[in-house]
């Protein structure tokens, strides 16, 4: 509605006075009633909607249980394997496999799925890397040693 429609003039004393005022507040003359708004500006009421009602039968809508979201199956972090190698092969490998290993889990709760298997395959590999290293360590510090008691000519 426009502000003029909403407030009566009094023809008195020109005061604006609200459409539900009899009297004038100013001077206390009688107001005119408003004038009747035309059928064409007059609001429509609102309806409440009823679902369906337009529907042909066939087409009613049925209203069957969503489905659960699929999600890939969480992957592997390796973090048991990388704080053993850790421990017992090659620290610095073992560390970055430790690492990677503790963001497989979180990156998954993300819903970060690509990065989840990446951070697993990644920790995967350094926990090998550590292994190997330090199996060659190992079995490089063996054979030096069989070769210095073997050079030695203690060993009889």
């Amino acid at each position: 509605m426009s502000e003029s429609s909403e407030k009566v003039t009094c023809p008195k004393c020109q005061a604006v006075n609200f459409t539900t005022s009899a009297v004038c507040w100013q001077c206390g003359e009688t107001l005119p009633a408003p004038a009747e708004t035309p059928a064409s500006e007059q609001p429509v009421p609102l309806q409440a909607p009823v679902y369906g009602a337009n529907l042909p039968p066939a087409a009613t809508p049925t209203y069957e249980p969503q489905s659960q979201p699929v999600y890939a199956a969480k992957p592997q972090n390796y973090l048991v394997w990388s704080i053993l190698t850790t421990l017992f092969c090659c620290m610095p490998a073992g560390v970055v496999s430790i690492v990677y290993a503790a963001q497989v889990d979180s990156k998954y709760a993300t819903g970060d799925l690509v990065g989840s298997q990446n951070a697993s395959n990644t920790a995967r590999t350094w926990a090998w890397v550590s292994f190997g290293v330090g199996l060659v360590a190992t079995l490089s510090y063996l054979a030096l040693m069989i070769i210095g008691v073997v050079s030695s000519g203690q060993f009889h």
